[in-house]
This record gives C-alpha cells, structure tokens and sequence, in this order.
C-alpha cells in the first residue's frame, strides 16, 4: 500500500497491489470488486497488473482504427408495418413451430416453420421484439423480418424464462446447478470460450442476462429458508420494477432482497427483514406528477400473515427510499393475494378470511387507491371466496370481475392438471363511482351477477369492456361466455343502473379447451386444447370478441399458441378519441379491404383448380399418345390385342363416398 509521507503524515495514496495464489482468483476478485459502491460517492475500482502495462505502453503516435463496413440491423418491429394491420401468433405443434399472419376472414397465413426449431416451449418478449426458444444448451432469441438468431444463452437445462417490462433484461432458471466442467463438456473441445460462467457461479441456478449484449450479467443460488432448506419461491423469482431500475425477489418468512439494475447488487448494501414475508408486487407503471410532469418513486407492496397476536398486514414502501406510505392491518387472515390494476393507480387485495367458528371462509377486497391522498380504502365484503380476480385494463374506468363460490373442495385432478369437474361458481361485476349528483356514497358498487356457473377463468380484453368467462382444464365442462359490460345501454338509461347493461351476448364450447387468450387488439381471441394436458382432440378455435367462431383448427400433437404483444401505442388520448370518432369512416375502408381478400381467396382457389385440371388433361393426352404409339408397335410386332381385336371399349364407374358432416346425438 503505497503512502505519502510528504505532509508529515502516513497517507495513502488511493490504491494497493495485491497478489493472489492463482490466476483465476485473480480474475474472479476482478469481476466482483470493480466497480463495488463503497457509499454514495466512492465506487472501488480493481483491475489486472497487465492492464496498467498495456496502458502505459501506448503508442503515442495516432493510428486509426480500421474502418469496419456498415452493417445495417434488421427492425425489429417490422411487422407493425404491415398494411392489413395483421397481429402474429406462434403455433407449436409435434416439433414444428410456426409464425403465422392472423387472418380475419380465411384461415391464418404461414410466414415461417421450421422442425424442432424449439426443444420445450416458445415465448414472446412483452413487447414482441423477440421469439424465443428453449432448448437443453439453453435460450436463443430470434426477431426481424428474416427471422435470425439475434443471441444465444448458454445455460444448460432452462425450465422457465422471463423478461423485464421493456425488454432490455432475461431471467433463465434451470433445476440443474450451474457446473462449469459440465457446460464445457456440452459445448465440446475447443468451444470453452462460449462458457459465460466462471467458479462463482458454481452451483447457482438463476441468470440475469443482457439482451443486448448476450453477456451475463450476474447469477444468483437457490433460495434457502433460515435453517437451511430450499424454499418455494414462484415464478417469476425476479420481479422488475416498471422502470426497470429495480428487481426483487423475497426469501418466504424473513425478507425482500431489492437489487439496482445497474450494478446488479443490493440496493443499499442489505436486505429489509420482514418476518413472516409471504408475497410482494412492484406497481405496473410509472406515474407521474400531473404539476411537474416528473415521475413519482415507484411503489411496491407486500404482505405478511398473522403471528401471535400480531395481525396480518399489508404494506406499501416507496422505491428507493423504502419509505412506509400506508399500512393496513387485518386479522383472521387465511391468505391473500395482490392484484395490481394495470395502470398501477389502485391495488386490490384479495383476502380470505376465516368465520369465527374457523369452519368455513370468505372473502374481503380490500382496494388501496395508491397515489390518492393519504391512499384511501375501500372494503367489499362477500359471502364466499373468490377464486379469481381481473382488473378491466383501461386507465380511466376502475372496474373488474370476479370469480366466487361456497364450494372450497379441492378438485380431484390426474397428473397433467386436468379437473375431474368443475365447481358450482358465481361472476360479480364491480364499477368504481366517484360522489356526485347521483351518486351519494363514493366508492365500488356492483353492477351484475351471474349465478350458476362453472367458469374457472376469465379474461378482459386488452381494450376493455368486453371479457370471456371460461371454464378450463376439466374433463367435463367446456363451457364459453363473451360479456359486453356496455351492451344494453337502454335498459341501463331506462332503470338508471348501469349494471342492467351487462349482457352475456354470446355462449359456446370448445371440446377439451385447456387455455384462452385475446390478441394483442381486442378484436379475436383463441380457445386451445392442448396435447400436454389430455390426449382427447387437439387444435385451437378462433372467435371474435362478439362470440362468432371464425376458424376452427384440428391440429393433432398441438401444444401451444401465443399471440405476439405489441408495444404500448403512441397515439395520445385525444388522437384515440379521434380516432374513435371516425370509425365509420375507417370501418368501410376496412371491410373493403376484407371483402377483397376474401374474392382474392376465392380466386386464388379457383385459379388452383384449373391449373390442377389442365395438368391432368395434359397428363392425360400425353398418356394417350403413348398408349397409342406402344399399340401400333404391338401390332407391327404381331402381336393381337383384345381390345383391339373385338373393337370394345370398357368404361369403369367408381362410386365414392364423402362424409359431410357427422352428428353423434344420444338419445335418452
């Protein structure tokens, strides 16, 4: 440790050389210490001995670099440019993955499929930019109108991948230990040089990667309790923070590990204790001060159960400040869950709470309104539990849907998932009604009910308004409801409650459904039977948002289809309104367009048929003529043939039956 003795004084000089046993200690010390925060202001900066020769040892004489040819990348977004304003979905069936056009009125158009282009399964990044597919050596994302691999990611055995808000972060997890040797010896002699890992990540099963580089940023162990033991975490392990600054995971009962993006490490060197910690959830989007415009700390809220007479609680903490904004307490909690409004203003929390007698439970909503003063509460109280929960993903209109019932058996389920049956259920819609003329009492009123259910799932469309009611993964019920909460609007205006214009405009089924998704638009949604729950039949089903089935694929070995996000529209709120404004006139260019392609289908069709004709025909005097030809070299040659010899002609007739359509009716 070099010092200045000058001043009279032993000062250091700022730095110190420090030798290790090992080359690869050396280098391991390196890649954790550089850059290490030592306080607000002082960051520790380490590098190699050889570094400082090699940049002593400069030249001081200016050479150029050598001009590299201009490559240009291929936009990602690309397929927002196309002029049908078509969405895409990934279909993954036996090993063929496909990329397809969604097509409004025929069936959809292929644009890419490729064999065992995917080991496991297929994602899309939230806001579609890359496809990406799982194999045993790990992830590799693909993208751009050519569909090339834009980055692979070494990790052997990924089970699950997730991406942050905007893309710019992946998490892998894998069940397998990270073992340097083991990856070394997949990738095989001579290619160690693509292993991202070195000793310290020996035994980690979590990655954190830059999707613009492809280099690791940093991996993390396996989650332990206190004494020891693996514990249960979800996924995703890592949840990110709207902004993407920020990304946490908690370690269940004792505390929430908050880390900064940007140097990967904790924020503020610890972790907060909270005993007793059971689930957290970062708010969805980054708000901001309607006066100054800035953006306002990011929130974050979780939860902890009851312990001794201590009562439940929920939390809200200001990021990065970790500053308390609101605490509520509840008691006879048996679990809860949280559920974020989508454009982060409110928080619902759905608690299950136990009756006095301990023999049966309900349900409170408790809904924080997170950036109101003071964040107010509002309490629904209900007679059962609910089962599900989904806020309507429109920022000006605070209402969602829930899923209850009395009936809290566990279903029997075999080992895919399936349900024998489904529950007896109820669906309760709920609109938030700010105080005014006719309004009295500000607060969640609910707006309708449908009794006598069996949905296990609903989803709002991306749009809002309208919204599916399903009943998924049972051997049993397949049932399908399309609601329009905006329907009847005279029935509503008549009475004055705007729930009597919730309306169920359309009903349905899909035999062995097992999932269900709306397009990135609002205008189609998909209802799939999936080969890895049930071996009955497979394929998908597309409808519109009204309920009308539009395609119907049987797809034997079908496993997945997920439709390709789109990006949050840059149209301001008065482009929209006028856009909406101007619909009709949009609407007849759009059905033009629509009743051209179908013509040009039809075409396209008939056009096949003749060509398929006139080669039969063509095939068919060629082989004429040379019947003909072998026939008079037969008889120059003596030879006497039958047909020619009785001058007869025989004409065959084959009748062919074709099965229309089969209905199979039982008859009590």
């Amino acid at each position: 440790m070099p010092k200045d003795t000058s001043s009279g004084k032993s000062l250091s000089k700022g730095y110190a050389f420090v030798e290790f046993e090992t080359a690869q200690e050396a280098q391991a010390a390196i890649q954790t210490l550089n850059g290490f925060k030592l306080d607000k202001t002082h960051s520790l900066m380490v590098n190699s001995f050889m570094d400082v020769e090699r940049y002593t040892e400069v030249d001081d004489t200016y050479q150029a670099p050598p001009e590299e040819p201009y490559v240009e990348r291929e936009h990602l977004r690309s397929w927002l440019t196309d002029e049908y304003g078509r969405d895409q979905f990934a279909m993954y069936a036996h090993n063929e993955l496909g990329v397809y056009w969604n097509e409004s009125v025929q069936a959809p158009e292929s644009i890419l499929s490729r064999s065992n282009w995917t080991e496991r399964f297929v994602k899309w990044s939230p806001l579609g930019s890359f496809m990406c597919t799982i194999h045993y050596q790990g992830l590799v994302l693909w993208g751009g109108p050519s569909w090339k691999k834009l980055a692979r990611f070494v990790h052997l055995n990924i089970k699950m991948a997730d991406f942050s808000p905007s893309e710019r972060y992946l998490v892998t997890w894998s069940t397998d230990p990270i073992s340097v040797d083991a990856v070394n010896q997949r990738l095989g002699a001579g290619n160690e040089h693509q292993n991202p890992f070195t000793s310290d990540d020996e035994g980690h099963t979590v990655c954190i990667w830059d999707t613009h580089t492809g280099s690791l940023l940093r991996s993390f162990p396996p989650v332990k309790t206190e004494d020891g033991k693996a514990a249960n975490v979800g996924w995703p392990q890592f949840k990110w923070s709207p902004s993407e600054e920020y990304f946490a995971r908690i370690v269940p009962n004792a505390s929430l590990a908050i880390y900064e993006a940007s140097t990967m490490s904790l924020l503020d060197k610890k972790s907060m204790k909270i005993p007793g910690i059971q689930d957290f959830a970062w708010s969805p989007r980054v708000i901001y001060d309607p006066r100054t415009g800035a953006a306002r700390p990011e929130m974050l809220a979780y939860w902890t159960p009851e312990e001794g007479n201590l009562p439940a609680r929920v939390s809200l903490i200001s990021v990065p400040t970790k500053t308390l904004i609101r605490t509520k307490n509840l008691f006879n909690v048996f679990t809860a869950f949280l559920h974020w409004h989508p454009e982060g203003q409110a928080l619902c929390v759905r608690v299950q709470r136990f009756t006095k007698s301990k023999k049966s439970r309900y349900t409170n909503l408790e809904i924080f309104r997170a950036y109101e003063k003071d964040v107010p509460v509002d309490v629904i109280e209900l007679k059962d539990c609910a089962v599900a929960f989904d806020w309507e993903p429109v920022a000006d209109s605070w209402r969602f849907a829930i899923v209850h019932t009395d009936d809290l058996t566990p279903p029997i389920r075999n080992p895919s998932g399936m349900a024998s049956t489904a529950a007896n259920t109820s669906v309760s819609f709920y609109a938030f009604e700010r105080k005014g003329r006719l309004v009295k009492k500000e607060g969640f009123q609910l707006l309708k009910t449908f009794d006598r259910k069996k949905v296990t799932a609903l989803k709002w469309s991306p749009r809002g308004r309208h919204i599916v009611l399903a009943t998924i993964r049972t051997t049993s019920t397949y049932d399908l409801d399309f609601v329009d909460i905006e329907f009847d609007h005279a029935a509503a205006t008549k009475s004055g409650n705007a729930g009597d214009a919730v309306t169920i405009v359309a009903s349905g089924d899909h035999y062995g459904i097992t999932d269900f998704d709306w397009d990135p638009t609002g205008r189609f949604i998909t209802t799939t039977s999936s080969s890895w729950y049930h071996s009955a039949e497979h394929g998908y089903i597309l409808w519109d948002f009204k309920g009308e089935q539009i395609h119907k694929g049987i797809v034997e070995g079908f496993k997945q289809l997920i439709w390709r996000p789109r990006p949050r529209s840059l149209l301001t709120e008065e482009m929209k309104r006028q856009v909406r404004k101007d619909l009709k006139t949009y609407a007849k260019e759009f059905e033009d367009i629509d009743e051209r392609k179908l013509h040009a289908a039809d075409a396209e069709l008939m056009s096949q048929r003749r060509r398929l004709i006139s080669e039969w025909q063509t095939w068919r005097e060629q082989v004429d003529a040379q019947l003909a030809e072998e026939t008079d070299e037969a008889l120059q040659n003596g030879y006497i043939l039958p047909a020619a010899a009785d001058n007869q002609m025989f004409v065959v007739e084959e009748i062919v039956d074709d099965i229309i359509e089969e209905k199979e009716e039982i008859i009590n």
